[in-house]
């Protein structure tokens, strides 16, 4: 007799644990994703009326949040929030992984940039003054 096969019943491949974790996870969040974006295109209101509170202030974007690791990020805009969701497979479920504000980051005019705003509005009256110098006749 030969040397039993490394393959499963009825002769198809065996897709590695990994790549299967990875396909089942972007189908979930697409899934997620899709079904959030039909249930906001549902509840969008028709020309001419007003649009409910918060159904066009809420984004849903899926993605990788490390090497092996994905999840969602829920930005409402009218709250001025952010949300990072992680899924986890085994346990078939979302898992809040970091929520903040970003009504005052908003109000800061240079944290942790490089050039300095400054810098930049510097270089652009410069290249304004000189277009003006060598448009004129």
């Amino acid at each position: 007799m030969g040397k039993a096969q490394d393959k499963p019943l009825g002769g198809g491949s065996i897709m590695p644990s990994v790549g299967r974790v990875f396909w089942i996870t972007t189908v979930l969040l697409a899934g997620l994703a899709g079904g959030l974006a039909v249930e906001l295109l549902r509840s969008s209101p028709a020309a001419g009326q007003a649009a409910p509170t918060g159904a066009s202030s809420l984004y849903v974007v899926p993605g990788q949040l490390s090497r092996e690791t994905y999840g969602l990020y829920l930005v409402d805009s009218q709250n001025s929030t952010i949300c990072v969701y992680q899924y986890l497979v085994n346990e078939r479920r979302l898992r809040l992984v970091a929520a903040r504000t970003c009504l005052f980051d908003r109000q800061l005019d240079s944290y942790n940039t490089e050039p300095e705003p400054a810098e930049i509005e510097k270089l652009v009256q410069d290249a304004r003054r000189l277009r003006t110098t060598t448009t004129r006749p």
